[in-house]
């Protein structure tokens, strides 16, 4: 079958991400300086219909990749408390770079160089801080318990964010259901369209991928984004001050180096892996939440704030 579906699917999940505040940062910063935490649920819905998808394909398909488990160890908090350090320098997780890239901020286009530089790296063993990730063996979630308990709580906030929309009329829940829906189906059948593997495969000098699908789906990621901002009339193209760039840039790097010891990046965590039923995936992502938050309470003299309202009232969010 083709794999062309994952072209307009990208396109959908990038004008969503236009549309919600998905930003790990700019929710950490909302909870730990306004005190409000209706955009980190904003992200548990996100995870909830990722897993719902990833639950169908594997049920009805039996095709699906899904997420293999790793122990939790040393090397794995510090590869997380890295990812979050270097998402809050850059202003933004990987998530959030996709919706600021998107308003025209194209300073973050570093973040992601940031993160070939640490890639390459870690591959030709000039930095290499952390030994081969071993993945454990996979149990069968219709055999676990636990797994089974944990989908039928995705499946409760699944419930929930269809009736902020119903009942309540918060339409901004359609934007998060959607990149839940779109990022699982495409992480869940095609996994090489992740950013790393990507990277690394161009790293290793490999060519395009079969009919050009996944670059043109990256393509149509970042349009889908900016189409979404240029409707809204937030696209403000700009390059930024050599500061945000250098932040872009160093950022991007920790968080690749931290990518480097927790597989994937914040995205795949929140996207496909925490979906995917794994509890490195869960500690992972709290303790990046924890170090971001933790950089935001001694750091708040010295970044500045990343501003953002999520007004799910108005149907409408913002994630810069």
């Amino acid at each position: 079958m083709s794999a062309f579906y994952v072209v307009p699917l990208a396109f959908i999940l990038g004008f969503a991400l236009g549309r919600a505040a998905t930003c790990t940062v700019a929710a950490t910063q909302r909870w730990i300086v306004d005190g409000k935490t209706d955009w980190l649920f904003g992200l548990l819905i996100v995870a909830s219909w990722a897993a719902l998808v990833l639950f169908v394909l594997v049920e009805f398909t039996g095709r699906a990749h899904i997420p293999l488990d790793i122990e939790i160890t040393g090397q794995l908090f510090f590869g997380a408390a890295l990812m979050g350090l270097g998402a809050m320098i850059n202003r933004g997780c990987f998530v959030g770079t996709v919706g600021y890239i998107g308003t025209g901020k194209f300073s973050y286009i570093l973040s992601f160089v940031g993160l070939a530089i640490a890639l390459w790296l870690a591959r030709s063993d000039v930095l290499n801080l952390f030994g081969p990730v071993e993945f454990l063996p996979r149990t069968p979630v219709s055999e676990s318990v636990t797994k089974q308990v944990a989908l039928g709580l995705f499946g409760l906030f699944c419930l929930v964010s269809l009736w902020m929309v119903f009942v309540k009329r918060q339409k901004v829940y359609l934007a998060l259901i959607a990149i839940g829906i779109s990022a699982a189906t495409i992480y869940g059948t095609r996994p090489e369209w992740a950013y790393t593997a990507q990277l690394n495969s161009f790293l290793q000098g490999q060519g395009l991928s079969v009919g050009k699908t996944i670059e043109l789906a990256v393509i149509a990621l970042f349009a889908g984004a900016i189409f979404s901002s240029w409707l809204k009339d937030r696209f403000r193209p700009e390059l930024g001050s050599w500061k945000f760039a250098l932040a872009n840039l160093s950022g991007g790097f920790l968080m690749g180096i931290g990518a480097s010891a927790v597989p994937g990046g914040n995205d795949i965590l929140l996207m496909w892996t925490i979906p995917g039923l794994t509890l490195y995936g869960v500690v992972a992502y709290l303790v990046m939440i924890t170090a971001i938050a933790l950089a935001m309470l001694f750091g708040k003299h010295v970044m500045p704030k990343i501003s953002g309202r999520f007004q799910p009232a108005s149907g409408g969010a913002n994630i810069s």
